[in-house]
């Protein structure tokens, strides 16, 4: 068995989580910072557009190294309510969805039981509301937490 000396242990995590990346926000959670890492399957971040304040919201564009856009949309008590994306490569939705992923893996994997692989993918349940579409090369959809969007906005008006 390889065991490896904590201080080189400590080391090698540390060099890990440098090259691996920023991150990209969840559902609930405060919007990206240019830290943390993207998992295995997921591109690195290439620009991130400053924030924009849209009235009772705010909007953080990411563009990743694979020419894909994420957009966070933040409550004005710092969480991300809304997330959305298009380019040629669908994001890693497990980081998107944050806690609310379970609900949608449990429905996709429904649906492919039901026949409906590779379909356009619409789901609302347990407070989360997932549209997603496209094939290779041009993929888009959008995510939010029905309980986080912000009292008084119209959500499709967000997502337009």
């Amino acid at each position: 068995m390889f065991l490896l000396k904590p201080s080189l242990l400590s080391s090698f995590c540390m060099v890990f989580a440098v090259l691996a990346g920023p991150a990209m926000a969840a559902l609930g959670q405060a919007p990206s910072k240019l830290s943390g890492s993207l998992s295995a399957t997921s591109a690195r971040v290439l620009a991130v557009v400053p924030t924009a304040r849209l009235g009772s919201y705010t909007v953080q564009e990411t563009q990743l190294e694979n020419g894909t856009t994420v957009r966070e949309y933040v409550t004005p008590a710092g969480l991300v309510f809304a997330v959305a994306w298009q380019g040629p490569v669908l994001p890693d939705l497990d980081v998107l969805l944050g806690s609310y992923f379970n609900t949608f893996r449990l429905e996709t994997e429904q649906a492919r039981l039901l026949g409906r692989r590779g379909a356009p993918v619409d789901i609302t349940r347990d407070g989360l509301v997932v549209r997603s579409n496209g094939r290779m090369r041009n993929f888009f959809g959008h995510a939010y937490a029905i309980d986080l969007v912000p009292a008084g906005l119209t959500i499709k008006d967000v997502l337009q």
